[in-house]
């Protein structure tokens, strides 16, 4: 599990592809990367918030499988060398919990459709689809946990501070670029539960319920 709070801007050094999938080389630079060198193979790590393995270590970067399904519903089936990509390492037990619950599983592709400056913050319009976003919930969007300042059908504003953008590769996201996007968990099991969609059943989850069990 991540928290959307990421920890350092890695490079991919190479790619290597195959009909099982891809493999993907990430650069860094071990002495700004906090905690890296408690990495193990197995570790997880996030890579623009996808969720993937680490199966080698080197001195200034590691090595990740990136299965097809994962290239199918992100936004790296289109990188090539030297891209930049931001990293978060998986959340230890005792850690504070800033940012939310990110999952590392990319929901669907977003495109940056406008970007604004509002004071000292930058707005970025975002075209994706907004089933499960709500205003002033949480998206995640290439591994940032942000704050929806705007919903409309198919677009979502966040604004980002100059720390964000400074410590993130939305600092070099311009209008037409496409980002991985996770949406909040909690709404997804929500609908679940309530409207199981899975057996077409009416769900027994409504306001008398919620009452009765003192919510």
């Amino acid at each position: 599990m991540f928290t959307g709070l990421i920890q350092h801007i890695g490079k991919i050094s190479d790619i290597k592809s195959s009909t099982q999938g891809n493999i993907f080389a990430i650069s860094i630079e071990p002495a700004e990367f906090e905690g890296f060198k408690h990495v193990k193979m197995g570790d997880s790590i996030a890579i623009n918030g996808l969720c993937t393995t680490v199966i080698s270590l080197q001195e200034k970067g590691f090595s990740v499988n990136l299965m097809n399904e994962s290239l199918k519903r992100s936004i790296f089936k289109d990188f090539t060398r030297n891209n930049l990509v931001n990293l978060e390492l998986a959340m230890s037990v005792g850690d504070r919990f800033d940012g939310h619950i990110v999952t590392g599983h990319i929901d669907t592709v977003g495109m940056v459709s406008n970007i604004v400056t509002d004071g000292f913050s930058k707005v970025f319009s975002i075209e994706c689809d907004t089933k499960y976003v709500v205003e002033k919930g949480s998206i995640t969007l290439n591994g940032v946990s942000l704050t929806v300042s705007n919903v409309q059908n198919g677009f979502v504003e966040v604004s980002l501070i100059p720390h964000t953008l400074q410590n993130t590769t939305f600092q070099y996201l311009k209008k037409g670029d496409f980002l991985n996007v996770e949406f909040d968990i909690l709404a997804k099991y929500i609908e679940k539960f309530t409207f199981l969609k899975d057996n077409k059943e009416k769900s027994k989850i409504d306001e008398n319920f919620l009452i009765e069990n003192g919510f």
